[in-house]
């Protein structure tokens, strides 16, 4: 007897939707579970100077991303800033987010660093 099969880009897309399901807040207000958190923190560059700053997670929790925004609409790859991390390497604690850059212009530069932490 001959069975027949899905197509595989049927199953992958049953398989996405299931998967997404099981990972859909429980909560109704469509919020994320409440083991995972945003943490952030900033740090003021003078024009001609490098700053690190570091963002770390709550006891228990692994960085699962970060990033970083330079305020004033300022391109990271510009010529009055370099960024030279962006990473979850951290020497201040277990985990977290560090951002190393360097401001080449003569205004101070405010910089943010964010992290997402959760339980795994």
């Amino acid at each position: 007897m001959l069975r027949k099969f899905l197509p595989v880009p049927t199953l992958a897309v049953i398989a996405t939707l299931v998967a997404l399901a099981l990972l859909r807040p429980s909560q109704s207000s469509g919020a994320p579970p409440s083991t995972y958190e945003m943490k952030s923190a900033q740090i003021s560059v003078v024009g001609g100077n490098t700053g690190v700053v570091e963002v770390l997670c709550s006891n228990g929790k692994k960085a699962l991303g970060g990033g970083f925004f330079i305020e004033g609409s300022i391109l990271a790859a510009g010529p009055d800033v370099a960024v030279y991390e962006s990473s979850p390497r951290v020497t201040s604690g277990k985990d977290g987010w560090r951002l190393a850059a360097a401001n080449r212009g003569t205004d101070t530069r405010m910089f943010n660093v964010y992290v997402i932490c959760g339980s795994v």
